[in-house]
């Protein structure tokens, strides 16, 4: 009979009883807590900031992450190369890995990833870890561990070193990422405004007021047997036409309630508010850009995305030894795809006399097939 097994120990393999260790908090100089929590009011849940994420997200998992050493020229085609390029766990893609990452620094300006190792220290896996609380806590010969707390209950503690940590808004708290608690008010007036809209649109569809019988002395359970037959004949789906017709025993106040809601450039500027919060544009959010406002988005959010997991990755995965010895992680993005044709083809008439790309290169460039092998690999100049 196979054993059944659970996510939590896909990742942290069976529980085992560990040595009595002491751990205690870890005391920090800024004064704050070494806790953090992701529950509460979540920025995951607005539709607008998480359509913002989610065009990060999507775009940084475009990101190529290769094992390198030296430069680019170098890569090293082992093991973690293999992980992080193929399938860094047995249940996500690299997209899934860098997209579910990128979504959880964004959401809680912190994210996870646990680096797991076999018996023999050879990694295994890239995990990213979603828990609602993490602890920082010392051991007595001033270790640093991370304990999570997850939904369900389970907690686990990690060493630090044995963590990829990302953070943004990375300013008050020495260890953590600060939250996106600035951000709740613009969250919930797009909310309340969604809300009012929709509340807005049902109002309009019915007729509210006051059923007024002439007759003082009619009986409590006569007010509401005539009350729901109105509402039945005249204000439900029966009635077609809209009008309602009522004889001397009653007559009908209309109570004109006008919901207040958002024009149309207010809605604007409270969403306008979120995507500069996450420096994105509306024609990103639209997907209808320029190659000069994706560039624009580029250099301002993928390319510091890509610079802050490339040195998380490598300081994380790798010894003081290995990196003197030029051994690094890098997440590498085509840029260029998203120039137009004259744009690529400006640049390739301005690098061709330096000899500086091959016929692969400038073919991949143009969006066309490579033609691999040895005439691939030629190196294009101009003879002007």
């Amino acid at each position: 009979m196979k054993e059944r097994r659970n996510l939590f120990q896909t990742i942290f393999g069976k529980k085992e009883k560990e040595e009595p260790r002491e751990y205690s908090t870890y005391k920090m100089l800024d004064g704050y807590n070494a806790h953090f929590s992701s529950f509460g009011k979540e920025t995951y849940d607005s539709k607008v900031a998480r359509t913002a994420i989610d065009r990060i997200a999507s775009q940084a998992a475009k990101m190529t992450p290769k094992h390198i050493q030296e430069d680019i020229n170098h890569p090293i085609k082992g093991d973690i190369n293999f992980l992080l390029q193929n399938k860094p766990n047995p249940i996500m893609t690299t997209y899934d890995f860098i997209y579910k990452i990128v979504s959880q620094l964004y959401a809680y300006n912190n994210a996870f990833v646990y680096i797991a190792k076999d018996r023999r220290g050879f990694i295994t896996g890239f995990y990213p870890i979603i828990s609602y609380e993490q602890n920082l806590l010392k051991d007595r010969e001033n270790n640093i561990y991370l304990r999570f707390k997850f939904i369900d209950g389970n907690t686990y503690t990690l060493p630090y070193e044995e963590l990829i940590h990302l953070r943004r808004n990375y300013n008050k708290n020495d260890f953590f990422g600060d939250s996106n608690a600035i951000l709740q008010t613009d969250l919930d007036t797009a909310h309340i405004s969604s809300e009012g809209t929709k509340n807005a649109i049902k109002m309009s569809n019915s007729i509210k007021g006051i059923l007024n019988f002439t007759n003082s002395m009619i009986k409590a359970e006569d007010i509401k047997k005539n009350r729901d037959e109105f509402v039945d004949n005249f204000i439900g789906t029966g009635n077609k036409n809209g009008i309602a017709a009522l004889d001397s025993k009653a007559t009908f106040q209309e109570i004109n309630l006008k919901p207040i809601t958002l024009t149309k450039d207010q809605m604007a500027m409270v969403n306008q508010n979120i995507y500069d919060y996450f420096g994105v544009s509306e024609q990103i959010i639209r997907n209808d850009y320029t190659s000069e406002q994706w560039n624009a988005f580029y250099e301002g959010v993928i390319e510091p995305l890509s610079i802050q997991f490339e040195e998380a990755f490598t300081y994380a995965i790798f010894n003081t030894n290995a990196i003197k010895e030029g051994h690094k992680i890098i997440f590498t993005t085509h840029r260029l795809q998203y120039a137009s044709l004259d744009q690529k083809i400006k640049l390739l008439n301005t690098i061709l006399p330096y000899a500086l790309v091959t016929k692969d290169t400038a073919l991949e460039l143009l969006d066309m097939h490579p033609l691999g092998g040895e005439e691939g690999a030629k190196i294009l100049q101009s003879l002007n």
